[in-house]
């Protein structure tokens, strides 16, 4: 992700040598955060700049900033709001309508993430990072054949990335075309060994050619790649159970539940009075 805070101009033009801003201000803290994020500490660069929104609450750097480093420590109910009021300010900034998908994905709310991230191929309809973030929303919402779309279109302009061709056979694992999934999953895994996406789509694959100790090898190298797929841990459940290990089945779905849980409490908070919620 592009953090644009790290990328502005330093000066108001190009060519120019900046000047120190007072301390206090809400420039100076930027630069102040800026400096924190340089030394790898985005936490306090985050508290800077909640202070810094504080002081500028209209400011679209200051925003924009605040939202992308929420997002770096995976905060996007922070995130949220701050982008929120980004994509009222700026309606014609693409990036924004993006960085707003990916928070709301990171949420757990696909409707959301979708509609916004279809609002942002609108915007900028060549960007394939934001047609790989649809394609990844929409496989999660389970809209696969959408999310085939988006990817191939997403593949076309950046072929050569290992996250679209993962979504890819992902989306053609979830329209039952296994053979042009293991195609892709293999494509993947040939660079990327552990990719977590690709070895869930093998797994899959091999579940359905009743190769269960192998489709429970992949599944387990997905939840070790990534502990917070909940449908990496529902295959695996499967897999344990058509192998007879009721255990490990039964610990897998827990695992699975949980994570379930955790997503509904996400955007719970998202939704509380008390917290930074979306308007």
């Amino acid at each position: 992700m592009l953090v644009v805070f790290l990328t502005a101009a330093s000066s108001a033009a190009a060519g120019q040598t900046a000047q120190p801003a007072p301390a206090g201000s809400a420039s100076g803290l930027l630069q102040l955060a800026r400096r924190q994020w340089d030394a790898g500490d985005p936490a306090a660069a985050l508290e800077v700049l909640r202070t810094a929104r504080a002081l500028a609450p209209n400011s679209e750097e200051v925003l924009s900033s605040y939202a992308q480093v929420a997002l770096t420590p995976r905060l996007p109910g922070p995130a949220i709001a701050a982008l929120d009021s980004l994509t009222r300010m700026c309606p014609t900034v693409g990036h924004y309508q993006y960085l707003l998908g990916v928070a709301l994905m990171e949420a757990g709310d696909m409707p959301g993430a979708v509609q916004s991230l279809e609002r942002a191929v609108r915007l900028e309809p060549e960007q394939p990072r934001t047609l790989l973030a649809l394609g990844l929303a929409l496989n999660r919402a389970k809209q696969y054949a959408d999310a085939r779309a988006a990817l191939l279109k997403s593949l076309e302009l950046d072929p050569e990335n290992i996250e679209g061709l993962a979504a890819l056979a992902e989306a053609e694992a979830g329209m039952g075309d296994a053979r042009q999934a293991e195609e892709h999953a293999r494509r993947v895994l040939t660079r990327a060994a552990a990719h977590a996406t690709a070895n869930l789509v093998m797994g899959i694959v091999l579940m359905q050619q009743e190769r269960y100790r192998d489709a429970r090898d992949a599944l387990e190298t997905a939840v070790a790649a990534d502990p917070a797929s909940a449908a990496a841990h529902y295959q695996l459940s499967l897999a344990f159970a058509r192998l007879g290990d009721e255990e490990r089945s039964h610990q897998q779905i827990e695992l699975y539940r949980q994570k379930l849980r955790e997503t509904e409490e996400r955007i719970k908070a998202l939704r509380s009075p008390t917290g930074e919620k979306r308007p």
